[in-house]
């Protein structure tokens, strides 16, 4: 898994693409699954005081693909003037999810369980106020 992370880190390095580009378009779906699991590897670092764990986990979720852009503009459709208050979300998780990482490899605890809080309550009020909406558009598509 760790050298499966490595390897793509290299790659989107070395040529500079998209992590879409680089592994194939991956749906909102299979994306927030992954994030599912890389929170659970953050959640479990904390437990196991385990910060390269939690280092990982963390920039995983910073680095995750892209959603690909015939399901952003379905979004967008149900959204409408919503659509810069759920991206919003997503910039949130993105920059406090970097914070824990910062955090986690300084090895302050404090200030990675406060930047973990605050990517939690983005991550729940984010899926509060639009998963069910965006789950019904995206599953018009099929």
């Amino acid at each position: 898994m760790f050298m499966k992370r490595l390897l793509l880190l290299v790659g989107i390095a070395a040529v500079a693409l998209p992590v879409t580009a680089v592994t194939g378009e991956s749906t909102l779906k299979e994306i927030m699954q992954e994030l599912r699991r890389n929170f659970v590897e953050v959640s479990d670092g904390f437990l196991l005081d385990d910060f390269d764990r939690v280092a990982e986990g963390a920039l995983a979720i910073a680095e995750h693909p892209r959603i690909p852009p015939e399901q952003i503009e379905r979004v967008a459709n149900e959204l409408g003037p919503e659509m810069p208050v759920f991206k919003n979300f997503d910039v949130q998780v993105h920059e406090l999810s970097l914070e824990i990482y910062k955090a986690a490899k300084d090895g302050d605890r404090v200030a990675a369980i406060g930047a973990y809080q605050g990517m939690v309550s983005a991550c729940f009020d984010c899926h509060a106020a639009y998963r069910e909406r965006v789950a019904a558009a995206l599953a018009q598509e099929k």
